[in-house]
């Protein structure tokens, strides 16, 4: 059964793909083969019953994967550009006018604030939090909490000195 809600004024490629479960702002470019809404390797298919709610003004570039809440939602704000090849993990939660950079992973249940910056091929552990206006360097495996306005890299990351 298709629950989605599909704003008007959203700008999808035709290979992009979009699950039954997602709710969708306006003003959103969703590009080529994207894929929103379909559930990650969970073994058991009852707990897929969340969806994924993105607001408005978003970008999303190439090959980006969003997926559907498990118990619960993935959540996407407003104004953010997620580029390349992002995987945007279940029940993750994405704040307002943030860069994602390429190659990125975003662990299940991670919280992106606002205004963080993460650079290219950046790993984001599970249940991880970014705060506001950090910035995550390239290359960076993040597996600790970022705190407001910090910039981290590294592996692990840490804190720049």
């Amino acid at each position: 059964m298709d629950n989605s809600i599909i704003n008007k004024n959203n700008n999808i490629h035709p290979t992009a793909i979009i699950g039954s479960n997602v709710i969708l702002g306006k003003n959103n470019t969703i590009g080529p083969y994207c894929v929103v809404g379909y559930p990650g390797a969970i073994r058991s298919s009852s707990l897929r019953n969340g969806k994924v709610i993105i607001g408005d003004n978003n970008i999303f570039m190439n090959y980006v994967s969003i997926l559907v809440g498990i118990k619960g939602n993935t959540i996407i704000g407003d104004d953010n550009l997620i580029m390349n090849y992002v995987n945007i993990g279940h029940n993750v939660t994405i704040g307002n006018k943030n860069e994602i950079g390429p190659s990125t992973m975003l662990g299940g249940h991670c919280k992106i604030y606002n205004n963080v910056k993460i650079k290219l091929s950046c790993n984001i552990r599970t249940f991880t939090k970014i705060h506001n206006d950090s910035l995550v360097g390239m290359g960076s495996n993040v597996v600790s909490d970022v705190l407001p306005s910090q910039i981290v890299y590294g592996n692990p990351a840490k804190p720049k000195n």
